[in-house]
């Protein structure tokens, strides 16, 4: 805020959250967004997701999500978006 009461800068971290709940969240929607397709395209998906939000997960835990994911049944969302 600057002297007159106004914003000039984003405001940070408003709704702070643990690292488990980031990438819970992240899995959360992968799993809504990408349940049934393919096991790589949601490998692909999981490694942009985390990179975007800065979290480094393992490759074999990238791999077990993806096959969870690849094996979930689609729902609405996910049946249009193959």
């Amino acid at each position: 805020m600057n002297g007159d009461g106004t914003q000039s800068e984003p405001i940070q971290d408003q709704h702070s959250q643990s690292d488990e709940d980031k990438v819970a969240g992240i899995l959360a929607q992968e799993e809504a967004d990408l349940a049934g397709h393919s096991e790589p395209q949601v490998l692909d998906a999981l490694r942009e997701r985390f990179a975007d939000a800065g979290h480094t997960v393992s490759e074999e835990a990238l791999h077990e999500h993806a096959r969870r994911i690849a094996g979930l049944d689609p729902n609405d969302f996910s049946s249009k978006t193959r």
